[in-house]
């Protein structure tokens, strides 16, 4: 007697094997038409980005530095696969944008402005123009850098981990920093950044899409799942703070893939990869 079994037959006279067979076909389906949620269409505006390594994924997190305290605006979560191409399609973007519109640069911020009374325009007879009085130095607000004839030009400083400019505290804007200070750890970088508790576990994506005018890039992470891709979150920055992103990015996965290089060095071989042995 034979322990072969014979598929069955349904109905229409095919076997459980086509139909195994036709389940786990490969799917595939473009990103352009990703489903785009009501949630998510508006993004969000982000100054700048942190990059974090995982054991398998990357965690991008957007940052919005305008107001105090500086918060996490967007999280999201990348496979090791998907960093590379968003290197090269970054990259591509910039070169692009360049060809263009010129190197996307920060511009300078101008001191505050005031107006003396000399500088209005009278209208009518016997409307005389009096005369030019010294300008009063405006009052600096202590809490938000601003003066009484406008904003003041706030303090900035750099992150180590992204390379991005933040509003530092207004007590020590004039602080020098000095030049054998060690970086702050990634503890106290998150002391000073809200991150709300629903942003945790962030959005996954397994694609980006990048896109691009004179004045800001946009980038879109998609799911491809079946049966529709989706954008699980949009980001939108300045165009100077691209460049930035980019060297975060190429210098944090470089790191990533010299530390993968030397765990696999220090790793033993196994007794199948021995010579001599079968």
């Amino acid at each position: 007697m034979s322990d072969d079994l014979t598929p069955a037959e349904n109905n229409d006279g095919s076997s459980d094997e086509n139909n195994q067979e036709r389940h786990t076909q490969e799917i595939r389906h473009s990103q352009v038409s990703a489903r785009v949620p009501e949630g998510v269409s508006r993004g969000v505006f982000s100054t700048g980005a942190v990059v974090l390594q995982g054991g398998h994924e990357f965690i991008l997190d957007f940052l919005l530095r305008i107001s105090t305290p500086q918060q996490v605006v967007a999280r999201v979560v990348l496979p090791l696969g998907v960093v590379p191409q968003m290197i090269r399609a970054l990259r591509d973007n910039l070169n692009n944008y360049e060809k263009r519109f010129g190197t996307p640069t920060i511009p300078t911020p101008l001191p505050p402005q005031v107006t003396s009374s000399a500088d209005s325009i009278n209208v009518g007879p016997g409307m005389e123009t009096p005369a030019s009085k010294e300008p009063t130095p405006p009052v600096s607000d202590a809490v938000s850098g601003a003066s009484a004839s406008g904003m003041g030009a706030v303090g900035e400083t750099m992150t180590p981990e992204s390379g991005e400019e933040q509003q530092s505290n207004p007590a020590t804007v004039n602080k020098p920093v000095e030049a054998g200070q060690k970086p702050p750890s990634a503890e106290e970088l998150y002391d000073e950044l809200k991150l709300p508790d629903e942003m945790l576990s962030g959005d996954y994506a397994n694609a980006v899409r990048i896109g691009h005018s004179a004045t800001e890039f946009s980038f879109d992470f998609i799911t491809t799942f079946f049966p529709r891709s989706c954008v699980s979150a949009r980001v939108h920055m300045a165009a100077p703070n691209i460049p930035r992103l980019l060297d975060s990015l190429t210098h944090s996965f470089e790191q990533f893939q010299r530390k993968v290089a030397q765990q696999q060095k220090r790793q033993p071989p196994q007794q199948g990869d021995q010579p001599g042995n079968l």
